[in-house]
């Protein structure tokens, strides 16, 4: 007869797990506050856990310098189509798409400066300017992302002279995928904001009280800065909080 110590499996588990989600919640207060660092333009980019370890900061820091690129000068364009019944309305899918100027991503390349990497074992991250600026030494401790939803998730900043926007991404295989979706959507959010047209509205039923609308977006955005970042991990969500200014 095979003794058995119930619990004791589940235990293990729920240590295992409770320990990745640590992990995995702590970051560089460079990362998680960006708009506290106070050196003009800067980026992050990402590897993920599937480079190797010595070529990961490398390829992070391209990655950055290709965010710094887009955050400069970026063209957004395409159009949103949403559902609207009575009982709310739907996001039906986009088809909006980046455009960067050649010169922006030869400019950043050039002037790329890394300030600070951080590398855990799920990524590596690597934060960039454009200009050389020493990092605070309280910006370069370690803390663990706030349990309590930051302000900013639920109401958008009011600043005279900026626009502020977030984006919100689900929890991808890579987290790296899913910081650069969130901070993609939140551009796409920024250009809906400063200029997007109802370009077409139908009427599927006469009684049903159903509307499709087609949104189209055109927008150049410049100087973007990504000034908050904040990981929700009961629900797996990744939000980004960006401004830029008002023209």
């Amino acid at each position: 007869m095979t003794a058995s110590w119930p619990g004791t499996t589940g235990g293990f588990l729920l240590v295992a797990l409770f320990s990745v989600c640590s992990r995995a919640q702590t970051y560089p207060r460079w990362f998680l506050d960006p708009g506290e660092l106070h050196c003009g333009l800067t980026a992050c980019g990402y590897a993920g856990d599937y480079y190797h370890r010595k070529s990961s900061d490398s390829v992070a820091f391209v990655d950055a310098c290709r965010s710094l690129a887009i955050d400069r000068f970026v063209k957004i364009e395409g159009g949103e189509a949403y559902w609207a019944t009575e009982a709310g309305v739907y996001w039906m899918g986009n088809d909006l798409k980046e455009a960067v100027d050649s010169s922006f991503l030869h400019q950043s390349v050039t002037k790329c400066r890394k300030l600070a990497s951080y590398s855990s074992k799920e990524m590596t991250i690597v934060l960039v300017s454009e200009s050389d600026c020493s990092l605070p030494q309280s910006m370069d401790e370690l803390v663990k992302c706030p349990q309590i939803r930051p302000r900013w998730v639920d109401s958008l900043p009011q600043e005279h002279g900026y626009i502020y926007d977030e984006g919100v991404a689900p929890e991808y295989f890579y987290e790296s995928s899913s910081w650069h979706s969130a901070e993609m959507k939140a551009r796409f959010n920024l250009a809906r904001d400063l200029k997007s047209t109802v370009e077409a509205l139908e009427k599927l039923d006469n009684n049903s009280g159903q509307d499709i609308s087609n949104v189209t977006i055109s927008a150049e955005l410049r100087d973007i800065q990504v000034v908050g970042r904040w990981r929700d991990v009961n629900d797996g969500l990744y939000y980004v909080l960006v401004r830029t200014r008002a023209r």
